[in-house]
């Protein structure tokens, strides 16, 4: 790994909604913590908590509701989020980080595809 670049999460034990924010807080450069603040943050970090909204209730079908909680938000925000990145995957290259993050965390889950 080269000076400078931060280390890969340490993955293991992790509830699926946890590895989720740790995914996408890694992806964007966030605190895991950032994504559960009562504020919105700045844009990446909402853009992180958006798409780690999207792995867990998408990419790993739990429910609004449970992702809701595990963010300190309601279901409806889930909704939201979700509806905001599945129109951001029109572009092709958000759409291959997306696939991207939801293999990775498939198989850190070892849900299947």
């Amino acid at each position: 790994m080269e000076r400078g670049q931060p280390s890969p999460p340490n993955l293991a034990g992790l509830d699926a909604v946890r590895l989720a924010q740790v995914i996408a807080a890694h992806a964007y450069g966030v605190s895991v913590e950032g994504l559960s603040a009562p504020t919105r943050g700045d844009d990446r970090i909402a853009m992180a908590r958006k798409v780690a909204m999207y792995l867990a209730h998408a990419g790993l079908k739990q429910t609004l509701r449970s992702v809701g909680h595990a963010f300190s938000r309601n279901h409806r925000a889930v909704f939201n989020a979700c509806k905001h990145v599945e129109a951001a995957r029109e572009d092709p290259k958000f759409d291959r980080t997306m696939e991207w993050l939801e293999g990775l965390l498939r198989r850190a889950c070892e849900v299947p595809s």
